[in-house]
């Protein structure tokens, strides 16, 4: 006979608490094992692309190249080209170049405004490209920071080593989010969106099946320049006043993660029909449009 069976993994990496939740009903499924290399192929991920890493892949190979042209292996390649369709949905507000600017932040007599307009030349889908198995960075400058991704690259892995052997999965990495199947009732994934003022509570929640979820706000970690305190979320423009936190459901973690975070910088940008999205305000009101925006 056969049941199902949940088996929950947790441990921390890429600085969130992540979870592991396995549904199987073959009970000769070692899911302690499947939980297992999915932590270590996280922590793999968070070595290999960690922008402030000195031996990371992503600091020795790119960030330190010696030329414009860096050789990439699969995996990598197969990462930054998602990414880069991805980011040309935004219209390039998601921009992984802002490594640039982070580059930059040790000089702290600068002041932000100072560092972008330092920065902006080097920055942008203009300044690199794939082409074949090749990274093409244009500018000796252009730094990469995939920190915005690598997390939600981990969820998708993570979903893709779980769901052969087992009939629901749910991964929750610091709230990113990814879902299949169903739960061992039989019922759809429940998952709660935090509310931006009390993180002990959920301000909504949102049943997922076969979807990914993805939160950005800007209420928990700040990014300090010389002469003042910004969103963590860079842009030159900085995050939108009126929107505290954006959920987006799409079909993979790293699509929802770049599209919540590009939202938070601009909420009017077109979202493609297949993707949903909800809006915060400071008063804790819930938008699924932008009406409520502010010329």
């Amino acid at each position: 006979m056969t049941i199902n069976q949940a088996y929950t993994h947790h441990f921390m990496a890429m600085t969130v608490p992540c979870e592991v939740t396995l549904i199987t009903i073959d009970a000769a499924t070692n899911t302690a094992k499947i939980a297992r290399d999915i932590e270590v192929n996280t922590k793999r991920l968070e070595d290999k692309f960690n922008f402030y890493s000195a031996t990371s892949m992503l600091t020795t190979l790119i960030n330190q190249r010696e030329g414009k042209r860096v050789m990439l292996d699969t995996e990598t390649r197969d990462i930054l080209t998602k990414v880069h369709d991805y980011s040309a949905l935004t219209q390039g507000i998601f921009d992984i170049t802002v490594g640039t600017v982070k580059a930059l932040l040790p000089r702290s007599s600068l002041s932000r405004e100072q560092i972008y307009q330092d920065a902006a030349p080097y920055m942008g889908l203009s300044a690199w490209e794939i082409e074949d198995d090749c990274l093409l960075l244009h500018f000796p400058l252009t730094q990469l920071d995939l920190g915005g991704v690598i997390k939600e690259v981990a969820v998708d892995q993570a979903l893709a080593i779980a769901s052969a052997s087992s009939s629901g999965v749910l991964i929750n990495f610091g709230g990113d989010i990814r879902v299949a199947g169903q739960k061992a009732d039989g019922d759809d994934f429940i998952v709660g969106v935090i509310n931006p003022h009390d993180q002990a509570q959920a301000l909504f929640a949102l049943p997922l099946r076969n979807q990914a979820l993805t939160t950005s706000a800007h209420y928990a970690r700040r990014q300090q320049f010389a002469d003042h305190e910004s969103s963590h979320i860079l842009a030159s423009q900085d995050t939108h006043k009126q929107v505290i936190s954006v959920t987006v459901v799409a079909d993979t973690a790293l699509q929802a993660g770049i599209m919540s975070t590009a939202l938070t910088i601009n909420p009017r940008l077109t979202v493609p029909e297949e993707i949903g999205f909800a809006l915060v305000d400071e008063q804790l009101n819930v938008h699924q449009n932008t009406d409520f925006l502010l010329l």
